[in-house]
């Protein structure tokens, strides 16, 4: 520590009238204690030090979130995103910039609508998993100030040729899924089309006649630029686990999506059928590696979020709907059911009719509940069941004055112990 001499010079006291004269004043001198540049760099490193610790504890937070959003399989036991996104968390943490995660899903509904899925629209299902969507980025924001983002790059376009949907069906879940975000004031969620990825379409906005109009060439510029004309999905789902996870999952919802289509009809035998199911599995994980392509290179600082099972080597896998004993369908390949605790569970529809009741929104097929007479109130009544248990009892019977009876009473506080939150509105 170096020090700094200052010299304080006599000073002379003027006389008043009637005073003693003043004695002399003795110079001091007076020694200020500056630091030296030894000082100040350990200064330096230890703000670094606590700061870059701080930025640490905040990633791990973070990490620690996605954990617990994400299902790993393949028996690892640690979480594999902590060694493969760390490094680009603490990279936005770092320059305190909200954290941008990307994930490619709501491709449209399976067109099978017979015993799989209830209708063409976004339903219960896709609102749980949006209402998901929201809860990790909320969680991230109480661990992050800057929060997060959830960019759901739709993929429907990239393969409705090969699973069916029509481009009216595709158009419309589109539509309908931005309204349900802007609804519930989701600014978190964001959406990307894939003629947007590309450049074909720059404005957020886009009419449904151009829409159309760009499905086709869509495709096709995207295998162009970003399909491997030497991939080969044979060896790849033979060696590499997660394109067989992929591989699997996708022959196996083709079987149901394509059993009453035009696709199964025209099989002339049921060999043929297979390779067909299995022919088109393929081509939808070549087209699905030319799509993350595309992803990578417009989001490469993006964290890498995916609806399918993996290693966790190269994405985060989150179930879209958790399940007790399996990773859960999406939301576009089957049915919710809600049971008398609360709790959803992904099913095919075929399977809910007959131990369920459905349940319409606005005319239209939304969800099963369990056939319990505990749904059976003597007031007009509609349930809304909540993401993350409870739910809503709302008056619909015209009347806000109109009093629950003994038996109504009943059922709310039995539902009350089995569900949590029970929150009466319009009486």
């Amino acid at each position: 520590m170096s020090q700094t001499l200052v010299s304080t010079a006599p000073v002379q006291v003027g006389l008043q009238p009637f005073s003693r004269p003043s004695l002399p004043v003795e110079e001091h001198t007076v020694r200020i204690p500056q630091p030296s540049s030894n000082d100040l760099i350990k200064a330096a490193l230890n703000e670094g030090i606590k700061k870059g610790q701080q930025i640490d504890e905040t990633v791990a937070a973070i990490m620690d979130i996605l954990e617990t959003f994400s299902l790993q399989q393949y028996g690892n036991d640690v979480f594999m995103g902590r060694q493969v996104f760390g490094p680009k968390i603490h990279l936005h943490v770092s320059e305190h910039r909200k954290l941008p995660m990307v994930l490619p899903a709501f491709p449209a509904k399976s067109i099978n609508t017979q015993d799989k899925v209830l209708g063409t629209s976004p339903d219960l299902g896709e609102e749980l998993a949006l209402d998901r969507l929201n809860d990790l980025c909320t969680r991230i924001s109480r661990v992050y100030e800057p929060g997060a983002m959830v960019l759901i790059a739709t993929d429907g376009a990239c393969y409705n040729d090969l699973t069916g949907v029509t481009e009216d069906s595709l158009w419309e879940y589109g539509v309908t899924l931005r309204k349900m975000v802007a609804e519930k004031g989701y600014d978190c969620i964001k959406f990307v089309r894939i003629m947007n990825l590309l450049g074909l379409h720059t404005d957020e906005q886009i009419s449904k006649e151009d829409f159309v109009h760009l499905l086709e060439p869509s495709r096709r510029i995207m295998m162009t630029r970003y399909g491997d004309s030497e991939f080969d999905a044979n060896w790849y789902i033979q060696n590499d686990p997660d394109y067989k996870s992929t591989y699997d999952g996708y022959s196996k919802f083709l079987k149901k999506d394509l059993a009453f289509s035009p696709f199964k009809q025209n099989a002339a035998s049921g060999k043929k059928w297979k390779a067909l199911v299995h022919n088109t599995a393929k081509a939808m994980i070549a087209r699905g590696v030319a799509f993350a392509a595309l992803i990578r290179e417009r989001y490469p600082d993006y964290v890498r979020l995916s609806i399918h099972p993996s290693t966790g080597l190269t994405k985060i896998s989150m179930p879209m709907i958790p399940q007790p004993d399996s990773f859960s369908m999406t939301p576009w390949h089957c049915a919710v059911a809600v049971d008398v605790n609360g709790n959803f569970k992904t099913a095919h529809a075929g399977v809910l009719r007959e131990t369920h009741d459905l349940v319409l929104k606005d005319g239209v097929p939304y969800c099963f509940r369990e056939r319990f007479p505990l749904y059976s109130w003597d007031a007009k009544v509609e349930f809304t069941h909540l993401y993350g248990g409870g739910m809503i009892v709302r008056n619909i019977g015209g009347n806000s004055n109109n009093s629950l009876s003994d038996a109504d009473q009943e059922k709310l506080a039995t539902l009350e112990s089995l569900q949590g939150n029970v929150t009466l509105e319009g009486f």
